[in-house]
C-alpha cells in the first residue's frame, strides 16, 4: 500500500487547503461551471441549421393534428415512444419489413414540424414512430382503441370507446387555431390549409381523428426511402 501513500498524501494536503477557504473554492468553481456552460451554449447560436430536413415529410393534416392533440391528451405518450433509438435490435423489431432502407431509426428531420416533440422515454406499450408501417390498417387500429384485448390478448391499455361516440366531435375553431400558433413557430401551414379545416374534420370522431395520425406516424419518412430504392 505504500506506494499509494505518496499521491495520496499530496491529494489530502491539496484538499485541505482548498477546504478551508470556502469562499474561494466557492468562486472558482463557479467560475468553471459558468465557462464550461458558456462553451455549451454559445455554439448553437452559430449553427445555420440543427437538423436536416426531410424533403417529403409534410405538416399534419387538420384531422390528424386534430389526432395528435387527442393522443396527448389522453395521454398516450405517457406510455408509448416515438423514437427508435439507433440500435440493431431496435431497427430489427420497429422496422421488421424494412420499409426504412438499411438506417431505421428516428431521424431529427422526421419531427421537423412537431410542437412540443413527442419522443418520449417510457415504453409501457411498444414504440409508434414506425406505425403506419408495422399496422397500417385503421380497421385494426379502431378495434384496438375500443377494445385492447381483441387485438392484442394481454394487453393492459386501457380502451377508448367513448372517443367514437357521434358526440365525440372535433372542434373546428380549436384546429384552426392551432394551426395559427403552429405558423407562428414556422409550420408551413397556407391560407388554404386554415379554409379546408372545417370541410377536413366535418361528421368526424375524435377516434377516427387518432386513427388518422397513427396512420400517418412514419408515413413520410417511409415513403422517401421507397423513391430512392
Amino acid at each position: 500500500m505504500k506506494i499509494f501513500d505518496v499521491p495520496l498524501t499530496w491529494f489530502e494536503k491539496f484538499a485541505s487547503k482548498w477546504e478551508s477557504d470556502g469562499v474561494k473554492f466557492s468562486v472558482y468553481t463557479f467560475i468553471a461551471i459558468l465557462i464550461g456552460g458558456l462553451f455549451e451554449l454559445i455554439p448553437p447560436f452559430f449553427l445555420s441549421r440543427t437538423v436536416v430536413p426531410i424533403t417529403t415529410v409534410q405538416p399534419f393534416t387538420p384531422l390528424e393534428l386534430a389526432g395528435r392533440d387527442i393522443y396527448q391528451k389522453e395521454g398516450c405518450n405517457n406510455c408509448h415512444t416515438q423514437m427508435i433509438r439507433p440500435f440493431k435490435w431496435e431497427v430489427d423489431r420497429f422496422d421488421p419489413q424494412k420499409a426504412y432502407g438499411t438506417d431505421g431509426y428516428s431521424k431529427a428531420g422526421e419531427s421537423q414540424f412537431e410542437h412540443p416533440f413527442l419522443w418520449g422515454s417510457k415504453r409501457t406499450g411498444p414504440d409508434l414512430a414506425h406505425e403506419s408501417q408495422i399496422q397500417p390498417s385503421a380497421d385494426w387500429q379502431t378495434r384496438h382503441l375500443k377494445n385492447p384485448r381483441e387485438t392484442s390478448p394481454g394487453s393492459i391499455m386501457p380502451a377508448y370507446p367513448w372517443l367514437f361516440e357521434k358526440d365525440a366531435t372535433i372542434d373546428a375553431a380549436s384546429i384552426q387555431n392551432h394551426m395559427e400558433g403552429l405558423m407562428v413557430v414556422g409550420v408551413p401551414y397556407t391560407k388554404s390549409d386554415l379554409d379546408s379545416v372545417e370541410t377536413s374534420v366535418q361528421g368526424k370522431t375524435q377516434g377516427e381523428a387518432l386513427v388518422a395520425y397513427l396512420l400517418r406516424l412514419g408515413k413520410d419518412s417511409a415513403e422517401l426511402s421507397k423513391s430512392i430504392k
